[in-house]
């Protein structure tokens, strides 16, 4: 009975079952099975694990060995999790830090690299287990609080003063490189990655209450064109989509049905593109994680901005019903759900970007890449009244705690909606 209290109450699952009907709860119920199976190894292996637990607790003074988990089931949490642990550990802190992965691995290949440069086994669940049950087990327990506290966000700026990354092996990049070139691509050409979420994602599930996440992939076909006419390479990404793009330029690349897609070859992209052109879903953390400049665009809610990172953010808009005027920004901040009946309720209409408006802001940051745009005194007085008004914000400040120095609001969004910037007082 506690194994499946903790099921339902575990990681929103409540939510979203009352979100997503029956389907959602089936697919939950689906996972106890395993998880059952999980817990009875974890009680059976006790009297192996405890005697192990008792001698790390013992030779602390000496030896401190912590043990830990990374979640697994998406790849957004899974990239930046690892990557934040692997440049916040002590390298020269006289102890071993353990982990193991939770089931459900997103991406192999990602897991496989976490796996070379981190101590990564599935035994050391067990000697979590007993740490846990044992009392006292505080000071041995590593676990990513980013992830439990934050949604894994790099609230202390982490990635962005170290260099760390995990590596790809010589192997790797030759295969990569060789499917590459096979499309025409040519060593030093360089690449951009177009990450469009769209209503096929996780099909056999109840998920429309994330509806609002979701974009048009033929609304970037222009800003695709324009890149592509700029000597990039553009590969729309995507594990699961629902239609390919319609264009016959050579140098945009529709990865996501290509017969050749793989985790190797996706990670590697993501990791080495020019850019990366998401609406906030997950794969987009590899690039994060890379320090690959982002460009967050139709994506909500605006207080999940990845300041952290070099971002430039444009959201969706977001209009009241009733009187058919734009929300401000602090509106858009005090509006910051995460279910699409959320915004029916409270009679907001989620309004995607045009083409045109895509367009606008790909060209934007691009510019800012290639050191061809020159930032105004207006343009600067903008960002830092975006800035100083939503830290004003507790929503936003909770969650935007370090904040990047290229991390962008679009100006062509603000210049778009002069009054979106107007901080009502009471």
């Amino acid at each position: 009975m506690q194994l499946i209290k903790n099921f339902i109450y575990n990681n929103g699952t409540l939510r979203h079952i009352s979100q997503g009907g029956r389907v959602v709860f089936w697919e939950k119920v689906k996972k106890l099975p395993y998880r059952l199976f999980l817990t009875i190894v974890d009680y059976l292996a006790l009297p192996f694990s405890i005697p192990i637990i008792l001698l790390i607790r013992l030779i602390k003074p000496i030896y401190h060995i912590r043990l830990g988990y990374f979640y697994c089931g998406r790849i957004g949490h899974f990239a930046l999790d690892t990557s934040m642990t692997a440049v916040s550990i002590d390298k020269d802190d006289k102890g071993l830090y353990l982990f193991y992965f939770l089931p459900n691995i997103s991406n192999k290949q990602w897991a496989k690299m976490v796996k070379r440069e981190l101590n990564v086994y599935y035994w050391v669940r067990l000697l979590a287990f007993a740490n846990l049950i044992i009392p006292g087990g505080k000071n041995h327990t590593f676990i990513p609080g980013v992830h439990q506290e934050y949604g894994s966000r790099d609230i202390k700026g982490l990635m962005y003063h170290s260099d760390y990354e995990f590596k790809f092996t010589d192997h790797e990049v030759k295969f990569v490189k060789d499917w590459l070139k096979e499309k025409g691509w040519k060593e030093g050409e360089k690449i951009i990655c177009l990450q469009v979420r769209d209503n096929q994602f996780l099909p056999t599930k109840n998920w429309a209450y994330h509806d609002y996440r979701n974009s048009d992939i033929n609304t970037y076909n222009s800003a695709m064109e324009l890149l592509a006419k700029k000597g990039y390479w553009v590969f729309r990404m995507g594990k699961v989509m629902k239609e390919p793009i319609n264009t016959s330029n050579s140098q945009i690349i529709d990865f996501a049905f290509d017969k050749h897609k793989n985790d190797l070859i996706d990670v590697w992209l993501f990791a080495n593109c020019e850019l990366c052109i998401t609406t906030g879903s997950g794969p987009d953390a590899i690039s994060n994680a890379y320090r690959r400049p982002l460009l967050q665009i139709n994506m909500l809610p605006l207080t999940k901005i990845e300041s952290f990172s070099n971002v430039m953010y444009m959201p969706k808009k977001l209009y009241w019903k009733k009187t058919g005027l734009l929300l401000t920004l602090r509106e858009y901040c005090e509006n910051d759900f995460m279910f699409s009946q959320d915004y029916d309720s409270h009679d907001i209409e989620v309004v995607s970007l045009s083409p045109e408006e895509i367009t606008a802001a790909v060209l934007e940051k691009i510019e800012a890449i290639e050191g061809k745009s020159v930032e105004t005194k207006e343009d600067k007085l903008l960002q830092n009244m975006f800035w100083e008004t939503s830290l004003k914000i507790k929503k936003f400040s909770n969650l935007n705690i370090f904040i990047h120095p290229e991390a962008r609001i679009s100006l062509s969004f603000i210049k778009s909606h002069p009054n979106w910037l107007i901080e009502f007082t009471t």
